[in-house]
């Protein structure tokens, strides 16, 4: 008995061994008369969501294959693409109601087997469950009504073990796999950004090219028309893939002379004035920004303790006479106006003047974290003693002379603090955008905003009260202003280095952002007395405005913490909002949208497809461009629109990037290029403004009508969008 049962149980351990390698139990064989269909090892099902869905709207089909108990299916791309066994799922782009767009992705973490051909190697599967999702674009030109849409070409593959020992694998059928979904009845919405390009050519398939001609065409362009000649030189073939971003270089001389040509053939310029508002609100806002400054210099510890003192010598002076008050307060205020006012404005426009320069970036990053470490109280900006000691000395012979001279020594002694604040307004001011007229403006509301409290306290004496006395919250306020020194110390020295390289090796955008958000956090910590520094004093509590404060800074450097990752395609992530798009471009990062970079072959192109031109007139330091271009350009709505041009990016600030030439010329012709197309900008559109938009329209007899959007910062997009319409309804 005991060696009948020895074979029977290695047989049972034998079967039990090979039962598990398997993907599940067996299945029930059928009788012998049935024969197996895929209904016997599982079922597909394609759900689409939404159901129903407006034409150009983005879908996500869920295709589901459930196996049985003891069957399996297979990845779409396994590991081993010689594995036995795999599923098809046709999804590449093709004309249809659902228009199949992106990758497909296998469900995650597959389980893996011993491969029955070949002993040794493993193959990946999956049991129960397992669903593909897939996205789709309802098309444009869908109609309304119940579509049902076959995956053509797809097949799913479900295999299982008898319980007779036989494997079975089966397919579903040909076009068995079908999307069903409603086209509601709805004028068409902007497809999604990303998949803009992929629609537009399914439903606007290239026209076929014709034969070359068997020898040149002849020059009809003449030399007054050269720029606009169709025979001029297109980029290689070689450099098909980026030749619309990047372009030959020509010497100097002969790209003024095309730019001259191209001028010769423009109509006078018709300038969009649906966007003046916007204009003088940004002036506004300048003001508003300078006036702001102006008053946080007040709150310093050089400034707010000698605000009373300054006022209680006022009322000595005047023997109570409330109309002497006045007249000395109002000369006091006019002398320190008058003196930080022109210093603010000699300031400004020193900066704006040489803001492209990477030598002056470079200056204004070393200046801000000089400032920044004064503010931390590492040491004290002071002025020569001489010149103190002689206002001082004037100030003693009362009257309106010794108010003057006393608002001069109060002016000297206060710019060691107000000097940091002036820096940072001046630092905004750099970027260009603004006039002399305007800066003088700046200037002048910097200064009266400073000045401003010292008239209203002589008039008000009782206001005095009110004020909080002066103490370790004034270290505090000069903390904080230093860790925002040195955030804007980042930004230029990455602006000075994008001048000298590009892209950077060194103050990468994303080592500028990290450092920003270490400095909130540091920020943060500090205002929650997690550390002090040596001047603060020790305070065990903190007041409820510290904490918002704290909390705020806090916030920030969570928020932005996102936009040091990256998505599963490797580019950054962007946080939403507004906030997120005014630092991101402040850090000028690259450009989301791609342009060509050649005016000549731009022209040419548009003439042949008779499209108008969209020119943009941008700069590597120029923190507007980035912003329109991230933010503004990339909307779906206002993409629909640009892609009905052709467009072209001219570089009119300091010098032309690298990168966009095949072979890079000198940093002297470079240079060269980017002055020619500054002039050409302010001479045939009249204006210095950067970004400048342009749209291009042809005409007959190689004319172009242009016009020109005012607006440089573009906060009125439907304004944008109704300019960007203008130009498709004029186009001929």
């Amino acid at each position: 008995m005991k060696r009948f049962l020895i074979p029977v149980a290695l047989i049972c351990l034998f079967s039990a061994g090979s039962a598990s390698a398997q993907p599940g139990g067996p299945l029930d064989a059928p009788g012998p008369k049935k024969r197996s269909t895929f209904a016997d090892l599982g079922k597909v099902t394609v759900e689409v969501t939404p159901k129903e869905a407006k034409p150009g709207e983005t879908v996500q089909v869920k295709l589901t294959v459930e196996t049985k108990p003891g069957a399996w299916t297979y990845p779409v791309k396994p590991k081993d693409p010689g594995q036995p066994g795999s599923n098809r799922i046709n999804w590449e782009p093709r004309l249809a109601d659902l228009i199949p767009v992106g990758a497909i992705i296998d469900p995650p973490n597959p389980k893996v087997g011993p491969r029955e051909d070949e002993p040794g190697k493993m193959k990946e599967y999956y049991t129960g469950l397992v669903t593909w999702t897939l996205s789709a674009v309802v098309s444009p030109r869908a109609t309304p009504g119940v579509k049902k849409v076959p995956l053509e070409g797809s097949s799913v593959q479900v295999c299982g073990k008898l319980s007779n020992g036989n494997e079975v694998c089966l397919n579903t059928g040909k076009n068995e796999i079908a999307a069903e979904i409603t086209v509601l009845e709805s004028s068409p919405v902007p497809v999604e950004l990303k998949y803009a390009s992929i629609v537009d050519k399914l439903l606007n398939p290239p026209a076929p090219k014709a034969p070359p001609p068997p020898g040149p065409p002849p020059n009809r362009g003449g030399p007054n028309n050269a720029a606009l000649s169709p025979t001029k030189e297109l980029p290689t073939k070689e450099a098909s893939s980026t030749d619309t971003h990047k372009k030959k270089a020509i010497p100097p001389e002969e790209y003024q002379k095309q730019l001259d040509a191209i001028a010769k053939t423009l109509d006078r310029a018709e300038i969009n004035t649906e966007s003046k508002n916007t204009k003088q609100a940004g002036l506004a806002a300048f003001l508003l920004t300078a006036a702001t400054w102006g008053l946080i210099s007040l709150v310093t510890p050089c400034v707010f303790p000698m605000i009373p003192i300054t006022i209680s010598i006022f009322m000595k002076q005047s023997h109570q006479s409330r109309t002497q008050t006045i007249k000395l307060a109002t000369i006091y205020c006019l002398t320190i106006i008058l003196v930080l006012g022109v210093s603010a404005i000699a300031l400004l426009k020193l900066f704006v003047d040489l803001s492209v320069s990477p030598w002056m970036n470079l200056f204004l990053g070393g200046l801000f974290v000089f400032f920044a470490l004064s503010l931390f109280g590492m040491y004290d900006i002071t002025l020569p003693n001489s010149l103190l000691r002689f206002t001082q000395s004037k100030q003693g012979a009362g009257g309106v002379v010794g108010t003057i001279f006393g608002a001069l020594a109060f002016t000297i002694v206060s710019f060691t603090c107000v000097a940091p604040f002036l820096g940072g307004f001046a630092g905004m001011a750099a970027s260009g955008n603004f006039t002399t007229f305007q800066l003088v403006l700046g200037g002048l509301a910097f200064a009266t905003a400073f000045a401003f409290p010292f008239f209203l306290l002589a008039l008000f004496p009782g206001l005095l009260k009110a004020l909080p006395r002066s103490g370790g919250w004034l270290d505090s306020v000069k903390v904080v202003m230093g860790f925002l020194e040195v955030a804007a110390a980042l930004k230029f020295f990455r602006t000075a280095e994008i001048g000298w390289e590009s892209p950077t090796n060194y103050f990468t955008y994303d080592l500028v952002l990290g450092g920003w958000v270490a400095i909130l956090l540091a920020t943060g910590l500090y205002l929650l007395n997690a550390y002090r520094l040596p001047h603060d004093e020790e305070k065990p509590n903190i007041g409820v405005p510290r904490l918002l404060f704290a909390l705020i800074f806090l916030g920030l450097a969570v928020y932005l913490t996102p936009a040091l990752l990256k998505d599963s395609s490797g580019k950054p992530q962007r946080p939403s909002g507004v906030v997120y798009a005014w630092i991101d471009a402040f850090l000028l990062p690259d450009a989301a949208v791609d342009f060509g970079v050649d005016l000549q072959v731009t022209l040419d192109r548009a003439r042949a497809a008779k499209k108008p031109v969209f020119v943009d007139f941008t700069g590597q330091q120029c923190t507007n461009c980035r912003f329109n271009e991230n933010s503004v350009f990339t909307k779906p709505q206002v993409w629909m629109l640009m892609e009905q041009y052709e467009r072209v990016s001219l570089y009119a600030q300091y010098e032309v990037p690298k990168e966009i030439f095949f072979e890079p010329p000198s940093d002297k012709d470079r240079w060269d290029e980017g002055q020619a197309n500054r002039e050409f900008k302010e001479k045939q559109f009249g204006s210095e403004q950067l970004p400048l938009y342009v749209i291009l329209i042809p005409l007959e007899e190689g004319k172009w009508k242009a016009k020109v959007y005012i607006e440089g910062k573009i906060n009125d997009i439907e304004g944008f969008k109704k300019f960007l319409q203008s130009g498709l309804l004029e186009k001929k």
